[in-house]
């Protein structure tokens, strides 16, 4: 079995600004195989690494992307909630991040962001998988959406790039459903991610990439199940975890591993589903 892989989830977001090149760098830095982005386009055709369609929570502007152009959105300083370690950051655009992905021989991760976005994504993710295929990076590169139909549009369109579906609960025979849209992995929330579940993927010969695995019992869980990729904010623990041989890992004290660690600042799933939530239903009152 291949050794797991670690995929910074907005970069090493725990510790900098989420989807800042700063992330990207300390991910590196921390052992992180590879990257995992949502992007974005701006006014004027740019694509743009951001999570949100707005850059209200990660930086001091206000308003959607798509309403700036990329010198505008450069102009906005983009570390919020890092202001004490990092005086200023930028939004970074995908050209950037592909050239990191190439110079340091990452994996990257381009999730297609359609519950916390009002845009349609598929257009841009076309245009996002040309420009990996003009680097030369189609082999390192993957696409992953909770639109199964998106991914597998991509797919036709570009054969070698690989595909991953995303999902919360769990799927009735997911790694045959995986084969229907020829996606080569599932991404499911972590705590659906079971032993009996990996193992019909697996007979399937399809891979799981759990999302968003922080907490030190959910790495160490992740691992002994045979997951092949976790996504996490915070590689260098993950990284120190898949390293430890199989005994010392299972006789771990978690809270005096932990306590090694710089405190975790990070914008979960729920919270970002609960704000989209909010302000649906205030559009709609």
């Amino acid at each position: 079995m291949e050794q797991l892989k670690i995929w910074a989830h907005r970069g090493a977001s725990a510790y900098a600004p989420e989807n800042t090149m700063e992330a990207f760098e300390l991910a590196v830095q921390q052992h992180a195989d590879g990257l995992d982005i949502t992007i974005h386009r701006t006014k004027d055709g740019e694509i743009v690494v951001i999570h949100d369609d707005t850059i209200d929570r990660t930086s001091n502007g206000k308003g959607e992307v798509a309403d700036y152009t990329l010198a505008e959105l450069k102009a906005f300083n983009f570390n919020a909630g890092f202001e004490d370690k990092y005086s200023r950051t930028e939004i970074p655009t995908l050209h950037e991040v592909l050239e990191l992905v190439k110079a340091c021989e990452l994996e990257l991760n381009i999730e297609e962001n359609i519950i916390f976005s009002d845009h349609d994504r598929t257009t841009i993710s076309l245009d996002a998988a040309k420009l990996v295929q003009e680097y030369g990076l189609t082999e390192r590169v993957s696409f992953s959406s909770f639109n199964h139909h998106s991914m597998a549009q991509i797919k036709q369109a570009f054969p070698v790039i690989r595909t991953g579906l995303l999902y919360l609960e769990g799927l009735y025979n997911g790694g045959e459903y995986a084969k229907t849209a020829d996606a080569s992995a599932l991404h499911p929330f972590f705590i659906s991610v079971t032993p009996d579940m990996v193992t019909k993927a697996h007979n399937a010969g399809i891979r799981i990439h759990a999302w968003t695995v922080n907490e030190v019992a959910a790495v160490k869980s992740m691992i002994e199940v045979g997951a092949d990729v976790i996504i996490t904010d915070c590689p260098d623990i993950c990284a120190d975890l898949r390293d430890m041989d199989i005994h010392t890992r299972k006789d771990l004290d978690d809270q005096k591993f932990r306590a090694n660690y710089d405190e975790v600042k990070s914008y979960s799933f729920m919270q970002s589903l609960y704000t989209k939530m909010a302000k649906n239903q205030s559009q709609e009152g």
